[in-house]
């Protein structure tokens, strides 16, 4: 009995999750790998989220939660590729003003 209910409470804390992800345009499909270097602090609180069945995976588990932080940002993300594209106009004229310099 209490088994069925940590069981049924992990899956709600997971489909809460997963469905507030979806709302914001996450696909839960997931796409390439990404590798990155974790302290212990952070391996044993993914642990734990794996252990009470929330997620099946530390993978899984970072997905969401990556997705969850960045998906909450999306205007500011918004805005830092507007201001991304400015720098790439004035890097290219800056490559330009060397390239005719050269050719002097």
């Amino acid at each position: 009995m209490v088994q069925k209910k940590k069981e049924q409470s992990s899956h709600k804390v997971k489909d809460e999750l997963l469905e507030e992800l979806s709302t914001q345009g996450v696909d839960s499909k997931r796409g390439a790998p990404v590798m990155t270097r974790l302290n212990d602090e952070l391996i044993d609180m993914l642990d734990t989220l794996v252990k009470l069945d929330i997620f099946k995976s530390r993978s899984e588990a970072i997905a969401s939660i990556i997705a969850k932080v960045l998906y909450g940002q999306k205007e500011n993300f918004k805005q830092l590729k507007a201001e991304i594209s400015k720098i790439e106009k004035i890097q290219d004229s800056a490559k330009e003003i060397v390239a005719d310099t050269l050719k002097a």
